[in-house]
């Protein structure tokens, strides 16, 4: 994120996943986990066809019969954000391959016409901040994060090449219950445009949460519920709620009806996207938006702005953040564990609802509030002074 100075802040965020990735600590001991999913090297390759489409341009594609293990959403953004790049020196008729590598795992080779990049131009490519409304990491770090590093290929034929690898996954990769581990990837927030010096308790917040088909936003994955609540004054505005059940236009997995228990008749007649996307956006003008996974939920309602017709450029704050800024990193940060911490009752029947999982984040905001306030963290801008401190979980990846 970005401070109205233009200095960056970094968040911290959580996301369900899949399993989890542990990253060296400065002792050389497993330190921060980095969550990941399991996907396949097919869907990797269509995801990124479609983001270099929405860039208007093409790539050829071609993918084995692999199940990886980390962050496509991460990965499809680099891969677009290197191709845009190259493309600004000539480069043309783009080609991804996913294949076997191994020491278990597969090498992504993205090629194309033209002449090999230089290592100098392809360091800074790497230094840059990948899409906002999605990662708002540095290339660089979404490669360390894989436990690999980009290097260029010898040009042949006309052709030249960049390879990294991704780790394959172990065992299979059959959907299966989410459970919850650290995320330090960046909020997708518009917090420049806060007024960041004011109290706290004098902004308006909607907090929120979204149930999905799947994990992947950027791969055909849609939004089956959205619900949130209302917060002035620090306080909930009880009766100022917003529910709705949303048809996802496709199939929802039976892996994905066991955690939230919304399945095709459920939402059979319910809104789409647009019309839902604009109801919320509505409820949420004018307030800061706060989930406790705000990336993941985030990156759905940004990739159909154009179909809903409006722009989610709202201050995005993630409650990871001030539960890491409260209890520190080393505590558990996942929604269970926050609303334990502060006593707030999150009934089983309740959890992975929207509503039922919205409620219970405003309510631990509600608690968090007046310990930030004792703690010298009583407005935006001092809250994200303090995320700053945790610029060091990207840098010391790097």
């Amino acid at each position: 994120a970005r401070t109205g100075s233009g200095d960056p802040a970094y968040v911290l965020t959580f996301r369900d996943v899949a399993g989890e990735l542990a990253l060296p600590g400065e002792d050389g001991t497993d330190g921060l986990t980095w969550p990941v999913t399991t996907f396949t090297a097919t869907s990797l390759a269509d995801a990124v066809k479609t983001e270099l489409a929405a860039r208007e341009r093409v790539i050829e594609t071609s993918a084995g019969p692999l199940d990886l293990s980390g962050d496509p959403v991460q990965l499809t953004k680099l891969l677009g954000h290197l191709a845009e790049r190259l493309a600004g020196t000539g480069a043309r008729s783009f080609s991804l391959l996913i294949d076997p590598s191994g020491n278990d795992a597969a090498a992504v080779t993205l090629g194309w016409a033209g002449e090999a990049v230089a290592p100098g131009d392809l360091d800074a490519w790497l230094r840059d901040d990948l899409d906002p409304g999605i990662t708002y990491l540095s290339g660089a770090a979404v490669l360390t994060l894989h436990r690999s590093a980009a290097a260029p290929r010898p040009a042949r034929a006309g052709r030249a090449a960049l390879r990294f690898t991704v780790p394959l996954a172990a065992g299979d990769s059959r959907a299966g219950p989410r459970r919850a581990v650290f995320d330090f990837n960046l909020a997708a927030a518009a917090l420049e445009s806060a007024e960041t010096e004011r109290p706290l308790r004098d902004l308006a917040f909607v907090v929120f949460d979204s149930e999905t088909t799947g994990l992947e936003p950027g791969n055909g994955d849609e939004i089956v519920q959205i619900a949130a609540v209302r917060m002035m004054g620090g306080k909930i505005v009880e009766g100022e709620e917003f529910d709705t059940l949303v048809d996802p236009e496709r199939p929802i997995p039976a892996a994905s009806t066991r955690v939230h228990r919304i399945d095709g008749a459920m939402v059979r007649g319910a809104p789409r996207i647009d019309a839902a996307g604009r109801r919320f956006h509505r409820f949420a003008e004018g307030a800061v938006l706060v989930a406790h996974n705000a990336p993941f939920d985030m990156a759905f309602l940004k990739r159909h702005e154009a179909r809903i017709g409006r722009v989610f450029d709202h201050p995005v704050m993630d409650t990871v953040l001030l539960s890491a800024i409260l209890f520190g990193r080393s505590e558990h940060h996942s929604l269970d564990a926050l609303t334990a911490r502060l006593g707030v009752s999150l009934p089983d029947e309740l959890r992975h609802t929207a509503m039922g999982d919205a409620r219970a984040t405003a309510e631990a905001l509600e608690r968090m509030i007046p310990m930030l306030e004792e703690m010298g963290y009583g407005t935006l801008g001092r809250v994200i002074e303090e995320a700053r401190r945790h610029r060091g979980l990207i840098e010391d990846l790097n």
